[in-house]
Order: C-alpha cells, then sequence, then structure tokens
C-alpha cells in the first residue's frame, strides 16, 4: 500500500544562515538570520551569488521502500532550486533530478480567507513529485536536500515522501 508522510516547512534546516547568506524576507529585520517561520511556510531571501542548501528529515519506520519525493515550494525574483537529492543510510546520495536544471512543477493554488488574506504574502505555489530510481528501502533515516541560489525568495509550503508499507 502506496503512503504519503509529509513534513512541516518548519521542519527544514539550513545547512549554512546569517546574514552572510540570507537577506531580510517578508520586511522583517531578524530573518536575515534563518528566514521567517509562519506556521504555513518557511520563507528565505538569498543574497545574490549565493547557493544555500536546506534539509527536510523526515522519521520512518524501516523495511519500507521510499519511491517518490514531494516538495510544495514557489520562487520570487531570480531565485530558483537547481538540485534535490536524498540522502539515506547516512552517507548514501540519490540525484532525483540533473543538477544545475531548474526544477518546475504543477501549480496548487490557494486562496486564503479574506480575513486571514492580509497575514500571506502572494502565493504562487508549486508541488514537484521527483520519482527516486532505484528506490530507497528505508533502515536509516531519510532527507530530502535542496539547492537554492539567489538572489531572491524561496518558500517551503512542505516536503513529503511517498513509500511502500509491507
Amino acid at each position: 500500500m502506496s503512503q504519503e508522510i509529509w513534513v512541516s516547512p518548519a521542519a527544514v534546516q539550513l545547512q549554512e544562515q546569517g546574514p552572510d547568506y540570507l537577506d531580510i524576507v517578508d520586511d522583517q529585520p531578524w530573518s536575515a538570520q534563518s528566514g521567517f517561520h509562519r506556521g504555513f511556510s518557511s520563507s528565505f531571501r538569498i543574497r545574490p551569488d549565493r547557493k544555500l542548501w536546506f534539509h527536510f528529515p523526515f522519521q520512518l519506520p524501516t523495511q519500507v521502500t521510499v519511491h517518490r519525493a514531494l516538495l510544495l515550494w514557489e520562487a520570487e525574483g531570480d531565485a530558483a532550486i537547481n538540485w534535490v537529492c536524498v540522502h539515506h543510510g547516512g552517507m548514501q546520495r540519490q540525484h532525483l533530478f540533473e543538477p544545475g536544471t531548474a526544477l518546475s512543477g504543477t501549480p496548487v493554488p490557494f486562496d486564503p480567507p479574506e480575513q486571514w488574506r492580509h497575514f500571506y504574502p502572494a502565493s504562487h505555489r508549486l508541488l514537484s513529485d521527483l520519482p527516486i530510481a532505484p528506490a530507497i528501502d528505508s533502515r536509516f533515516g531519510v532527507q530530502l536536500c535542496v539547492l537554492a541560489q539567489g538572489p531572491g525568495v524561496v518558500r517551503f509550503y512542505g516536503a513529503g515522501l511517498r513509500i511502500l508499507a509491507p
């Protein structure tokens, strides 16, 4: 049976952080340290000529097969996601598409309720559904790793894995 496991955008871990890599996002001066985490998204303004790894950790039971990765995201300005891979078993890495190629996805529109609209930035969310081939038989931790480059904003709305349970 196939299942999806998702983590919220607040789970994302930055490999590098601070004002050498990040700039102010959504008019919040403190966001230049580690981004802006809201209940519905995590936003990061990447400085020009910088690349930044984002890591989404997953807790999985052992003996499941991981066969797809999912990312709900958007980019503004000249920011782009141009490398996605999964790490598993400690040191093993699988690329999910050709590094250096801009990630694409299917639009997932969202129109917040009128009463809450002023809390939400404009949204142009995309869902990327990436095959993992060959599939991973889990025994150790799995994380989705996303490389983005600036300048501009990347927003994450969540990350997921599609698994086959025995």
